[in-house]
């Protein structure tokens, strides 16, 4: 059974009563985690919800998700009397507040912490291997989540996220115990897609007005008619090493969504973003190892069920 709570502005706690149904979205960079939950609902409490702020569900005892309240509606008709309620993931936090303009002569992680996400009251898990960045640059207008964004996934080749405590993870998931999906585990829809638009062959990188280009290749892509060309102007301060890298983040960011493998199973909370999922259905020709890009849980009319967006274990996820 589910169990949810609210924190409202002052630090009290308010129970939720028995929810009905419920959809919780989970993912990596934008659009960020998102809930839904419909529950019974007595009279007499409405004004109390304006001050929360805070959403915390368990699932067995386990905590599933943490976010922050969008909106509510209390809502009396044929049905009787209902709760909804809606949200997003802690990294609402960082997508609703705009960074302050600044140019760092060197730019750390603990840089970006201190002035991008400790000021809001979240808490990272982390990091430690990012790289120091120099002539780092927060621009005007630019949101505080994407300042953490481009630190982590440009320089350090990490796509930030969130985990259901709601904390900020900037290392790459970790390779542990794997999710089995076969055909005896009651696979109620799956789609498998390929897309070529977009994806990169090749990337070059050169110097604004000195000699000197970096030229990055994907043998696969290429070995299967891929042709797709991108060149990239960078300072002429820029090191070779630096622009090897910028030429390899763009061939990665490229293949983001190359492969994607939706799957519909009964069950809660099967997997997470960025855990490893084998599929292996009866006759199926794209049986493998994929990597979960989004989970999507649900309770509803078809009862418990857990939607998983999968990607190629080696892509940006």
């Amino acid at each position: 059974m589910i169990q949810c709570w609210l924190e409202l502005g002052d630090g009290g706690k308010l129970k939720l009563p028995t929810a009905v149904s419920w959809k919780f979205c989970y993912g990596t960079d934008t659009p960020c985690d998102s809930f839904f939950l419909r529950c019974l609902w007595e009279r007499g409490q409405e004004k109390l919800l304006s001050a929360a702020c805070r959403f915390y569900a368990e699932w067995e005892g386990d905590r599933v998700f943490t976010g922050v309240v969008d909106e509510f509606a209390v809502i009396c008709g044929r049905d009787g009397l209902y709760l909804e309620l809606s949200g997003r993931g802690m990294a609402a936090l960082l997508l609703d507040n705009e960074a302050m303009p600044a140019e760092y002569q060197r730019c750390t992680r603990a840089d970006i912490l201190a002035d991008h996400v400790s000021p809001y009251g979240v808490e990272t898990v982390g990091g430690a291997g990012l790289p120091a960045v120099n002539g780092f640059t927060v621009a005007s207008g630019e949101s505080e989540w994407s300042v953490v964004r481009r630190f982590a996934c440009y320089y350090g080749g990490i796509v930030p996220r969130f985990d259901r405590y709601g904390r900020l993870v900037l290392d790459a998931p970790a390779d542990g115990e794997e999710l089995r999906v076969r055909e005896c585990d009651a696979v109620t829809g799956w789609e498998y897609r390929e897309e070529r638009h977009g994806v990169l062959s090749q990337v070059a990188v050169r110097r604004r007005t000195t000699w000197g280009t970096q030229w990055v290749s994907d043998p696969d892509f290429l070995a299967e008619g891929g042709c797709a060309r991108k060149i990239i102007t960078v300072p002429n301060t820029t090191g070779t090493a630096a622009m090897r890298y910028t030429a390899d983040y763009q061939l990665k960011a490229a293949r983001r969504e190359r492969v994607r493998m939706k799957i519909t199973v009964a069950g809660a909370f099967l997997a997470w973003p960025g855990e490893l999922v084998s599929v292996e259905l009866d006759g199926f020709g794209a049986n493998g190892l994929y990597r979960a890009a989004q989970t999507e849980v649900s309770c509803g009319g078809e009862g418990l069920t857990t939607t998983l967006a999968l990607g190629e274990t080696d892509s940006m996820i």
